[in-house]
């Protein structure tokens, strides 16, 4: 439902798919396109102003990539993981060597 949806969540999904699209746009050659959130842990209260987001390549070929995205905020005098999740991301092409 839509009304209970976490407010902050969605700013906080959609910049961490940003980043992820930012690192496979560095990856890939051509156009790339979103081809699957394999998982996604967004913790309540974190908004995406408030965080720092890192990417990390998990496979990669010459079609498709997948790539982890953390997001950590400071917490009670620490850092904590305030999101987490793998997308894959594939090229724009006719035939395909890999099933992404």
């Amino acid at each position: 439902m839509i009304s209970n949806r976490p407010e902050k969540g969605l700013d906080l999904f959609g910049a961490m798919v940003s980043a992820a699209a930012d690192r496979a746009s560095s990856h890939l050659v051509g156009t790339i396109r979103f081809a699957r959130c394999e998982s996604i842990q967004l913790n309540e209260g974190f908004a995406s102003p408030g965080v720092d987001l890192e990417t990390w390549p998990v496979s990669a070929d010459h079609q498709a990539i997948i790539v982890a995205v953390f997001a950590t905020a400071t917490q009670d005098g620490g850092r904590t993981i305030a999101a987490s999740g793998r997308f894959t991301f594939t090229t724009l092409t006719h035939k395909r060597d890999y099933a992404a």
